[in-house]
């Protein structure tokens, strides 16, 4: 049976969405080819249909994550105003709700040292698309200049993906919860 072209795509979508959260969830280790599949109600068979590597559905997957996460981000900042945005940003980036699911998060809090180790188009993709981010919020970051206001997207960046790492580290939530807030004081205090 012949399938028309939209079918491939809306096929391919689908399996890309699943693997995005899946690898959020499970790392880059946990979530094999299989897995995805059988999420995305097909047979592994039909993977190269689709796939010409696991890298290529690894990168994707990342790509997916941050337009996932970054769509819900940015229908939260809509009604904050500008100069407040960054620190909108801050408090939900830091919460418990984002720390206690990785699978609908941000990419960086969930794989950034898996991501590090895997291959060279993988983290090529995954630099990019922090660019791309660094270079969509740079007029909200806090800063007088464009060297100051990407400096601190970095700052931030790393330190609430950290805080979120670690935070995941503690089974109970009361210490989760310091953690991220202890960082989110510091930050909104800092800048």
């Amino acid at each position: 049976m012949r399938y028309n072209p939209e079918h491939k795509t809306r096929t391919r979508d689908r399996i890309v969405r699943n693997a995005a959260r899946q690898l959020r969830a499970e790392g880059l280790s946990g979530s094999g080819v299989a897995s995805v599949m059988k999420a995305s109600g097909l047979t592994v068979g039909g993977f190269y249909k689709h796939f010409h590597s696991k890298d290529e559905l690894v990168a994707d997957a990342i790509a997916q994550g941050f337009a996932e996460f970054d769509d819900k981000a940015n229908s939260i900042l809509l009604d904050v105003p500008q100069e407040d945005r960054w620190k909108e940003m801050v408090r939900r980036y830091l919460s418990l709700e984002h720390c206690d699911h990785p699978e609908i998060g941000c990419p960086v809090a969930a794989l950034a040292p898996e991501i590090a180790r895997a291959e060279v188009s993988v983290r090529q993709r995954a630099a990019d698309l922090i660019q791309e981010r660094k270079d969509q919020l740079l007029q909200m970051m806090p800063g007088a200049t464009a060297t100051e206001r990407e400096r601190n997207f970095f700052i931030l960046l790393s330190a609430m993906a950290g805080a979120i790492s670690v935070a995941r580290i503690h089974p109970e939530a009361a210490d989760r919860q310091k953690i991220l807030q202890e960082m989110q004081d510091h930050l909104l205090r800092s800048f």
